[in-house]
């Protein structure tokens, strides 16, 4: 019989550190002010597997909470107003400044409803509204969207810069629906325009091919994935409906010279931008 080996103090450390890493949240840190019980205790039964949670119980607290370089924020939620009538926009402009990769919910009342285009204008990338999308499954979805919308409008910000004008909506087109929009066709359909439209746009650009752009798009949402999120290359591959995650690896791979592990390590966004502006001057 084999002799049991013992496992150092060390050796367990690690243990326990890979085990967190691979349990991190799929939706990641998500700090809520809200004002009632029955708001937070629906927060907890449909985010509490999918997300870490952490409460505070004021506008301030929220605001201290942005301004510490140690506390993890990806998801705030918040009031439209909090009890004193005080409006959101300010704490809004201070999250898109402080924390720019950070997605926003405001939680409104359907009374509210003539306050809602200024929070949208403030920077809201979604909302839950009382007593229609706010238990559950519904709940956990409209969050799910703020990430997404937040990860579509950070790549967009970049992106923009890269790729010519002409090329932008077409960019713009994929990064916000990156599961729905996986073909040239799917493009032309989303735009209300041809496919030879689409060819004509690339040509006139002289840039990339359409299913060049559709790639490097596509490619730029799983970058930012990969290190602001910290999904695993599974869980991205299926939110962004590649066909597999060895699809999705091997695809990384042709297209920057390394894999996922290799991108996530050493800042897998600012390498994918430098190899699309590298390939867009050859």
């Amino acid at each position: 019989m084999y002799a049991a080996r013992s496992v150092s103090p060390v050796m367990q450390c690690e243990a326990a550190l890979r085990s967190v890493t691979v349990r991190q949240p799929q939706l990641g840190h998500v700090t809520a002010f809200v004002l009632s019980p029955r708001q937070r205790a629906r927060i907890v039964d449909s985010l509490q597997n999918k997300a870490a949670l952490a409460f505070v119980h004021s506008f301030d607290e929220l605001l201290t909470k942005l301004r510490s370089s140690v506390a993890p924020v990806d998801v705030v939620i918040l009031p439209g107003r909090d009890d004193n009538g005080t409006g959101a926009e300010r704490v809004i402009r201070h999250v898109k400044v402080s924390r720019p990769r950070a997605a926003i919910v405001a939680w409104c009342s359907v009374q509210q409803s003539p306050e809602l285009g200024a929070l949208a204008g403030a920077g809201i990338h979604e909302f839950i509204l009382s007593g229609l999308n706010d238990t559950g499954v519904m709940l956990r979805s409209v969050v799910e969207a703020a990430r997404r919308a937040s990860a579509a409008e950070q790549v967009m910000s970049q992106l923009s810069s890269i790729i010519p004008a002409e090329l932008q909506p077409v960019a713009e087109a994929i990064v916000t629906k990156p599961a729905e929009i996986t073909s040239i066709r799917d493009i032309a359909s989303e735009l209300g325009i041809h496919r030879k439209t689409l060819f004509n746009w690339a040509r006139r650009a002289g840039s990339l091919a359409p299913a060049e752009l559709l790639a490097w798009c596509r490619l730029a949402l799983v970058a930012y994935h990969l290190e602001a999120t910290g999904c695993t290359v599974e869980t991205i591959s299926l939110e962004l409906s590649y066909p597999s995650p060895n699809s999705l690896r091997n695809t990384l791979k042709r297209y920057t010279g390394m894999t996922a592990s290799e991108l996530r390590r050493r800042g897998a966004f600012s390498l994918l931008l430098a190899a699309l502006r590298l390939k867009l001057s050859a």
